[in-house]
């Protein structure tokens, strides 16, 4: 399987700027968007039934085109204005259709979409002509790798997962092709006397920042920063103390107990060349100091589950070294930057343009709910130009209508 080259992942350890996570838990900070935000655009995404978007899903803006995936296995395109083009792929076994996806990511130059299935990625044109399929390099067990992202010059990165403990590779390099043309050692290899299917072993979502890639597995404490060179350098560590998720507590059955996991599996991190905003979940409601939050009930194949909202965001300060975490609006109890630029919701960015825009996703159910007059007031707002537009806006929306994409330019 493997017919390029090898590179220790951790050749190269100079430099690794430290993300002090755990000295500020407890010291949560209400920290303004403007500090980070010029001005917000909002664009209603067309409802309709032929475009129906879930709650949670995955964003891509670019611009001329929004991409969003939801968790119905539809992929949907729009134009930058909000208005919907079409779908991009459909459920079926024939070509260019999928049973089910995991994952979207596009690269901008080709302006080609990519849809990660099980197997194989599939591309399309950003109109959603179907171009062709790239079945996705194995692992030792014969999984295929997960959380697929471009790199670039048909490069792919892809994650192996260490489910059976003793893999030799944690990220595989490949082509167009499907052929490995390099492979990046795993160090941390665990005690295990066979192979557990989870979802605790994975990778995050991939980030673009520039020309670089940045990739993380969810409890391993490094994010590592892949070059044009395509070495795979780790560059910043997540300081988690105590909460840490240690390689003793990962064996045949996981000890959840103090652990806390860098991003949140619904939040992805997002990154800029001056930041990096990232998301923490902790396991089992690890006992720490929370800021105060909402307990969401969702129904997931069937079964109740409470979804707390309250395990804090951060975000690290690339220049000045500096870490942050976030406390939770006053009224709303949401979390992200406190809007005082129109009053609107909490931002926090799901998304990063080339554009140099953070991307965030309002419900429009939740919009109608929380930004009344009495929200308003216990806001401060340095537009009222901007708040008046924002009040307009709200009068148009529907409390069913598609989410609203926001897009904050930075400063």
């Amino acid at each position: 399987m493997l017919i390029g080259c090898r590179q220790n992942s951790m050749n190269k350890t100079d430099g690794i700027a430290v993300i002090d996570v755990v000295n500020n838990i407890g010291k949560y900070q209400k920290i303004p968007l403007s500090e980070f935000v010029t001005e917000l655009e909002y664009i209603l995404l067309e409802t309709s039934d032929n475009c129906l978007i879930a709650d949670r899903g995955r964003y891509i803006v670019t611009n001329t085109h929004i991409f969003v995936a939801g968790l119905n296995y539809n992929c949907y395109a729009f134009d930058r204005d909000g208005r919907f083009i079409g779908e991009i792929g459909r459920v079926g076994q024939g070509p260019g259709e999928y049973s089910f996806f995991t994952g979207m990511f596009i690269d901008e130059n080709k302006q080609s979409l990519y849809i990660e299935t099980v197997y194989s990625i599939l591309e399309y044109t950003w109109n959603g002509v179907f171009h062709r399929s790239i079945i996705l390099p194995k692992s030792m067990i014969g999984r295929p790798v997960s959380q697929v992202f471009y790199v670039q010059n048909n490069l792919f990165i892809g994650h192996n997962a260490n489910l059976s403990g003793s893999e030799m590779y944690n990220f595989l390099l490949f082509n167009d092709l499907g052929q490995v043309v390099k492979s990046f050692d795993n160090h941390i290899k665990l005690d295990r006397t066979r192979i557990r299917y989870n979802q605790i072993d994975i990778s995050m979502q991939p980030f673009r920042v520039s020309e670089n890639i940045y990739v993380k597995e969810y409890p391993n404490d490094t994010l590592y920063c892949l070059n044009e060179q395509t070495e795979l350098i780790p560059q910043f560590v997540f300081d988690l103390g105590k909460y840490s998720f240690y390689k003793e507590k990962r064996g045949n059955e996981f000890d959840f107990q103090s652990v806390i996991s860098i991003p949140d599996k619904e939040i992805p991190m997002v990154g800029t060349s001056n930041y990096i905003f990232f998301s923490t979940w902790a396991y089992n409601r690890t006992n720490l100091p929370l800021p105060q939050g909402i307990d969401q009930t969702l129904e997931i194949y069937g079964h109740l589950m409470i979804i707390d909202e309250s395990y804090p965001v951060g975000i690290y300060d690339r220049v000045n070294k500096s870490t942050r975490l976030l406390d939770t609006d006053q009224i709303s109890r949401m979390k992200g930057l406190i809007n005082d630029l129109d009053g609107g919701l909490s931002f926090w960015p799901k998304y990063y343009t080339t554009d140099n825009e953070l991307v965030d996703v309002w419900k429009a159910y939740e919009m109608k709910e929380y930004l009344t007059e009495e929200y308003f007031s216990a806001h401060e707002i340095k537009n009222p130009q901007a708040h008046q537009k924002l009040k307009e806006l709200l009068k148009t929306l529907d409390w069913d209508d598609n989410p609203v994409i926001v897009i904050g330019k930075l400063k």
